[in-house]
């Protein structure tokens, strides 16, 4: 999951900058602010790359195969990183911010929102669930533009919804087809880095397989806690 997130702001303002697509045109005022984050990542040393890239394929297997048991923890990082997001699109579109009061507005909505995922129990799993399903709607939809983003708020809301009675399965299958997906694209991308090139499997295949055993790891791990709670 976190791994998606870090591919989500190091890859969106690019996208924006070079097509305006993937987010709806009225947010385009915030283009020059990602586009300078944008340009920041893309000129940082290989070396930093390397380290990146590799810390987030071990956040994306930690998610993949123990997701439903460090939720609180993903809940947290979600609600942070989705309230960062919202302060900084309120910040820039309705209140019309700049510089140094756009920054506090993102940290400040981050921060709330994050401690409302970890304090309120519900809020935490609709965030969490809402924030993969909205990335793997973003990720897998064939669409571009305005369309795309109104799908994946869509599904987001329809997973996390559904994630408020089914909460187990509903977190243990979209933080493992999510984080294995993006663990399949960082693995091959560290393999080729390091000047690996044995990969003979697929990237869609890999990810398939990193997905299902993650999804098996989780299920035959964990334990749903609130059949339990109600049966006492």
């Amino acid at each position: 999951m976190f791994s998606d997130l870090f591919t989500f702001f190091t890859a969106l303002p690019a996208q924006l900058s070079q097509t305006g697509d993937f987010l709806p045109e009225s947010f385009d005022r915030g283009t020059a602010y990602l586009s300078v984050i944008g340009n920041y990542i893309e000129n940082l040393d290989s070396t930093y790359k390397m380290v990146g890239i590799s810390i987030s394929l071990i956040i994306a297997l930690l998610g993949c195969f123990f997701g439903f048991k460090l939720s609180k923890l993903f809940m947290s990082l979600t609600g942070f990183f989705t309230g960062a997001i919202i302060g900084g699109i309120v910040g820039v579109k309705f209140l019309n911010l700049s510089g140094i009061l756009i920054a506090l507005a993102v940290i400040i909505c981050g921060l709330l929102l994050a401690f409302f995922a970890y304090r309120i129990y519900q809020a935490g799993i609709f965030i969490l669930c809402f924030g993969l399903a909205f990335m793997a709607g973003a990720s897998f939809l064939p669409f571009t533009g305005d369309i795309q983003f109104f799908l994946s708020v869509l599904i987001g809301f329809g997973i996390g919804a559904l994630a408020l009675k089914f909460i187990r399965p509903v977190i243990i299958c979209t933080s493992a087809i999510v984080c294995g997906f993006s663990a399949a694209g960082l693995l091959i991308t560290v393999c080729e880095t390091m000047g690996i090139y044995s990969f003979s499997i697929p990237q869609t295949l890999l990810a398939i397989i990193i997905s299902v055993l993650g999804i098996a790891v989780q299920f035959l791990t964990t334990t749903d806690k609130t059949n339990k709670k109600h049966k006492h």
